[in-house]
């Protein structure tokens, strides 16, 4: 399948054994030429150049060698090379004309007849010297009786039948004795018909030799012409072959497509290696369709144009790329435009593809690997195919994902500039990347947040237990010890046992804190030796490395290591087995002894006390009551010494949460401010101050239900927000104060004042409001108001550049300004494959010039895939690929087909451009005159 123009590497001055000037062997057998003809090829393999002419001085005898062996090109397995890599091979001549007394290369079609080649040698009045011979003969100057100038030089070729318009003549472009751009040559230039020149190695930084070639200079005529670099190589080691070429675009190797390349050499021609897009859709494939039937098209890395009358199925491609990458139009619950558009994609699938168990499939290439996506009309099964892998089943987010493209319907981006999603879409989808990541991270944080904050309010709340199961302790106690010290009838000896009971307590409360310790780490050192079985990870047999001895030790080292740590944990954890607590147990065992005598001698010395039965029935009540009150406490200063230090955490992921938000900001911002460059001025977005206030709004409102703070309240927050020249710390401002009152109720030492909040305050917000706060809003609300993840909202201005320089809100910009700006930045912005379809719909007329010119520029960055009826997108927009759509029969316009593909140079494209495109003579017209021609 054609799929238009790309680019060649091209050396068109390459000498053969045959020059005079030949340094190395000169081959004069069949079997010796042939031999060096292979050796050439395949030094042009090796050093990348894709096309040569063999140009030697008035001869044409090695070029059918050069050819033969280009055709017969095998790879390193002895298998033939593919027909579109095989080494292009132009025959040419080096012609040195009298007048002008100057060179210039004459090339011809690439499939030129061979046995045509000596007409053009008698044509210009050259006799060679015979094949047999090893060289050429000394170049003698044409004379002018022969040819009398450039323009001599184009009649006399053009009255040889098979060489009209099939031959392309470039002089010399220096200011040397061979070159035409020598002192008073101006004439000759001007006058002359070509479009291009050539020069001996890479192109001179001479700024007036520049300024000649690029119309700059009046005396030349303001002429501007292309010129291609070249090697000259004339030796056998080929160590200047390919030191001086140009790339240049064609579609087919013939004359007309190197002249097309001159008339737009801004396009088709490149000095250093071409940057093209490394994301692009390279083929569709449609099973069956109802109007299509089936369909197989390539398509070109850079501009591929559809073109055809109205309804003749451009549109409709262009549809089944997008439905079959799962392309999705933003807004559809929004705006009933969108929603249209939606509903004719549905309609179109149902009727043209549903009913013939259609199948889309599209191929798409991403930094060289292949991605094919199929699609089933009926089944809605979408199956992913990356690189050699097998088809797997993949969602639309997936596919959306990893193929992203960024497309238009018919006159949707004229419609764009009042839809703020669409809008934001141009700052955010070219940095998508990295604002998932940001997102991501986001969510991490709110998750470590809430259980941090989660921790830190338990922490609190059991604070606050502790505090009053201490209070109660200290009542208990002291009720105890006044009813000890009513006994009578005790001995000095008694009361010192009863005063010890209180000692024996102390201890009871110190051992069972160390025994839930040990208990605790026991129990921790266990989970991490539960977990280091997921561990270490291993380096995938076949996942491909390069340094294997280094990667190999490496991984030895951390086994090592990770092994070592499981042994040490093995001993760690063999720490709290009895035998090794058997000391500890001890000390316990004997302590219980020492508790069991001492409690039988304080009941006897209760006992004894007869006569105070009441007293001590109340002291075994209230020492009950202590026991418990003491296992409470030290069971919640075990839970506080688990939870750690949940306060630190908690201001630190705060810190991590609106550095993230900031991060967003800045990322946004710098996005703006490029979309604003690339707009070249026109659109200009603010986001450093356009918080997404909706968001927060409802928030508050969900938040402060029950609280009967009116709506006008809530909104005087936001204003206090958005007034702000930093929205953001305004917010956390805000926040910090309604967390001061959300926690107001689990303080620990609760003040008897409400806390400040200026933010609220000047919000309009009143002391019965905050005290509402206090009671109804909790940590919880608050927590949720926290961990909601803050949107922006860039806004989006017009520039006018009217006399005022008035700046308008960009939705005030006719519908034309709207599109033709945004059109702009999408033709300047990287990346992703981008599908319009009749952008002229949406355009103002008076832009089509810039447009273009955009065009030209974006393709090198971006794919483009238009439908368009305007000739001048396609033509001086330099489409590499033009896909013609019509109808089967014209007369019944049932089904269509796609008629023709391939570049603006073949006729046949030519001819559907200017039989059907609005404008299509008057396109290639401008193209000629936009140089001179």
């Amino acid at each position: 399948m054609n799929k238009g123009t790309r680019f060649f590497n091209c050396d068109f001055q390459v000498h053969s054994p045959r020059d005079i000037n030949w340094t190395g062997n000169k081959p004069v057998t069949d079997t010796d030429r042939n031999a060096y003809a292979d050796t050439f090829v395949l030094a042009c393999r090796e050093k990348g150049i894709n096309a040569v002419a063999i140009t030697d001085h008035h001869d044409l005898s090695f070029f059918p060698y050069i050819k033969n062996a280009a055709n017969n090109e095998v790879d390193s397995e002895g298998e033939p090379i593919r027909e579109s890599d095989k080494l292009v091979v132009f025959p040419g001549i080096e012609l040195t004309l009298s007048n002008p007394p100057c060179q210039a290369l004459l090339l011809l079609d690439a499939n030129f007849p061979e046995d045509q080649l000596i007409r053009v040698l008698h044509k210009l009045a050259i006799e060679p010297n015979p094949i047999e011979e090893p060289s050429t003969k000394e170049t003698i100057p044409i004379p002018s009786d022969v040819i009398n100038g450039l323009n001599d030089l184009q009649i006399k070729l053009d009255t040889i039948d098979v060489l009209k318009g099939k031959y392309i003549v470039l002089p010399h472009t220096s200011r040397g004795h061979k070159g035409l751009l020598r002192r008073d040559f101006y004439e000759h230039y001007i006058k002359m018909p070509c479009v291009g020149g050539y020069a001996d190695g890479a192109l001179s930084d001479n700024q007036g030799l520049k300024n000649i070639l690029e119309g700059k200079d009046r005396n030349y005529g303001f002429k501007s012409i292309a010129v291609f670099q070249t090697s000259d190589n004339r030796k056998e080691t080929f160590e200047d072959l390919g030191t001086a070429t140009t790339w240049v675009k064609w579609a087919t190797p013939t004359a007309e497509a190197l002249r097309q390349a001159c008339l737009a050499k801004e396009s088709r021609m490149s000095l250093t290696e071409p940057v093209l897009p490394q994301v692009f859709i390279s083929r569709i494939s449609v099973t069956n369709s109802k109007f299509l039937g089936r369909v197989e098209l390539e398509l070109n890395q850079q501009y591929s144009a559809f073109i055809g009358g109205r309804g003749t199925g451009k549109s409709t491609l262009l549809e089944y790329i997008r439905w079959g990458l799962c392309d999705q139009i933003l807004g559809v619950d929004k705006y009933d435009s969108e929603s249209e558009i939606l509903k004719r994609r549905r309609t179109l699938i149902e009727k043209t593809l549903v009913p013939f168990a259609g199948e889309i499939r599209i191929v798409a290439s991403i930094n060289g690997i292949e991605h094919i996506v199929k699609r089933n009309s009926v089944s809605k099964e979408i199956l992913l195919k990356i690189g050699d892998g097998e088809f797997e089943k993949a969602s639309e987010d997936e596919v959306r994902r990893l193929i992203p493209i960024q497309a238009y319907s018919q006159k949707q981006l004229s419609s764009v500039g009042v839809r703020t999603d669409e809008l934001k879409r141009f700052i955010q989808q070219p940095i998508a990347n990295e604002l998932n990541n940001i997102g991501f991270n986001l969510r991490e944080v709110s998750k470590n947040l809430k259980n941090a904050y989660g921790n830190l309010v338990r922490k609190i709340e059991i604070q606050n237990e502790i505090d009053e199961l201490r209070l109660q302790s200290k009542s208990v106690h002291e009720q105890v010890q006044n009813l000890r010290n009513l006994l009578k009838g005790l001995t000095e000896e008694d009361k010192k046992v009863i005063e010890n009971k209180e000692l024996f307590e102390n201890e009871q409360t110190y051992i069972q804190e160390s025994t839930n310790e040990i208990a605790l780490f026991e129990e921790k050192f266990k989970s991490i030796a539960k977990s280091l079985k997921n561990y270490p990870s291993q380096l995938d047999d076949e996942t491909k490395i390069l340094n294997e001895k280094l990667i190999g030790e490496l991984q030895s080292s951390k086994t090592k290591l990770f092994g070592d740590i499981g042994k040490n944990l093995e001993k760690i954890i063999d720490l709290f087995n009895e035998e090794n607590l058997e000391d500890y147990n001890d000390s316990i065992t004997k302590w219980k002894a020492l508790k069991k005598s001492f409690d039988i001698s304080y009941d006897q010395i209760k006992e004894k006390a007869s006569a105070n039965e009441s007293i001590i029935k109340e002291i075994n009540k209230l020492e009950a009551r202590l026991r418990e009150l003491t296992d409470s406490i030290n069971d919640r200063l075990s839970k506080i010494k688990e939870l750690g230090n949940p306060e630190s955490v908690f201001a630190a992921e705060k810190i991590k949460w609106y550095s993230l938000h900031q991060e967003k900001i800045d990322l946004l911002d710098k996005q703006a401010k490029l979309f604003t460059e690339l707009s070249k001025g026109l659109i200009q977005a603010e986001v450093t101050k356009s918080i997404n206030i909706r968001s927060i709004q409802e928030l508050l409102l969900t938040s402060f239900t029950g609280t009967r703070i009116s709506k006008e309240k809530i909104d005087g927050i936001c204003n206090q927000i958005t007034e702000n020249e930093s929205p953001l710390d305004s917010w956390k401002q805000a926040l910090e104060e309604l967390k001061s009152l959300a926690e107001y109720r689990i303080l620990e030492n609760k003040p008897i004042e409400l806390p400040e909040t200026p933010t609220l305050t000047a919000a309009g917000l009143n002391d019965i409001n905050k005290q509402r706060i206090a009671e109804l809003f909790n940590p919880e609300n608050w927590l949720s108001m926290l961990t909601q993840e803050i949107e922006f909202e860039p806004k989006f201005f017009y520039a006018t550049g009217n006399q005022m320089d008035d700046i308008i809100p960009f939705s005030e910009a006719s519908a034309g300004q709207q599109a033709t700006a945004l059109l702009s930045v999408l033709l300047n912005q990287e990346g992703i494959p981008l599908l319009i379809d009749q952008p002229e719909d949406d355009i103002d007329n008076r832009a089509i010039t810039e447009i273009i010119e955009n065009i030209w520029t974006a393709k090198s960055k971006r794919q483009l895939i238009f439908t368009s009826h305007n000739a001048n997108l396609v033509v001086n927009g330099d489409a590499e690929l033009v896909v013609c759509c019509d109808y089967k029969e014209s007369s019944q316009q049932t089904q269509g087909e796609i008629k023709h593909e391939g570049a603006i140079d073949n006729s046949e494209i030519r001819d559907e451009i200017t039989l059907i495109m609005e404008g299509g003579e008057k396109a290639f017209k401008l193209r000629k005159e936009k140089y001179g021609f």
